[in-house]
């Protein structure tokens, strides 16, 4: 069996199909500005492989990102084990369908690094975002921590308050005092689990997740998301080195 099957990467052909599918959709509305599209990657390695790929990402990984650049590659310190999360920028699913099929077709990133590790991802989980509309991303310098939050929101018109609640997050007296800590990125899921947001932080020490977490529980009614969340999971992740935040 082909590896691209086995790692979950489709075949050239479905890709070109898709990828034409997908362009043929485009061109209907040429006039709509495309906005980026970001797909979220979590991938659980055996316990026992943790380190040799980590390893093997830090000496392989630029095949990959040789063909389009990472927002950000982390592995999970708290609120998952033996967890890497990568999210990825891409123009279009025409452009993701492009690149995906050069990876396939690319014999150094498949015998160097994918043939080497797929056998040490356990589950591989991915989802597609985009940016909350009126949002853009706000990089980080220097070196710190992030933590990832998803939340799951339950039925409808909860729009408006979250408008508020990520303006709050990154206006808000309470969250600016808490020093080191700024919000990457607001995004809502497009493909994958329904009525979800994705909030990335930066922390210059891990205990701002503690110091974040009262000040969000304490935002005025007005700009608090409470009300709507059905559930919600937050990790503490930390910048691999091929990652380009750190």
């Amino acid at each position: 069996m082909a590896l691209w099957r086995t790692i979950g990467l489709p075949s050239r052909g479905t890709v070109a199909r898709c990828g034409l599918q997908i362009s043929s959709s485009r061109s209907l509305s040429a006039a709509a500005k495309q906005e980026p599209v970001y797909e979220l990657r979590t991938y659980t390695v055996y316990p026992d492989k943790m380190r040799e790929y980590l390893t093997i990402t830090a000496e392989e990984f630029h095949l990959r990102t040789a063909h389009s650049k990472p927002l950000g590659f982390w592995t999970a310190e708290v609120g998952g084990l033996n967890q890497v999360v990568h999210i990825w920028e891409y123009e279009s699913l025409a452009h993701r369908s492009t690149i995906r099929a050069n990876l396939a077709g690319d014999s150094e990133w498949m015998s160097k690094y994918v043939s080497r590790v797929a056998g040490m991802w356990q589950q591989q989980d991915n989802s597609l975002m985009t940016l909350l509309p009126g949002t853009s991303l706000a990089l980080p310098s220097g070196t710190g921590v992030y933590e990832i939050q998803t939340v799951d929101l339950r039925g409808a018109g909860w729009s408006g308050a979250l408008r508020n609640y990520v303006r709050a997050c990154r206006e808000d007296e309470g969250v600016r005092a808490v020093e080191g800590t700024a919000l990457v990125g607001a995004w809502k899921g497009v493909l994958g689990p329904a009525n979800t947001v994705v909030l990335l932080w930066r922390h210059r020490w891990p205990d701002s997740c503690v110091a974040l977490r009262g000040v969000l529980e304490a935002l005025a009614e007005d700009s608090s998301l409470t009300p709507h969340v059905r559930s919600g999971h937050s990790k503490l992740i930390l910048p691999h080195a091929v990652s380009p935040l750190q």
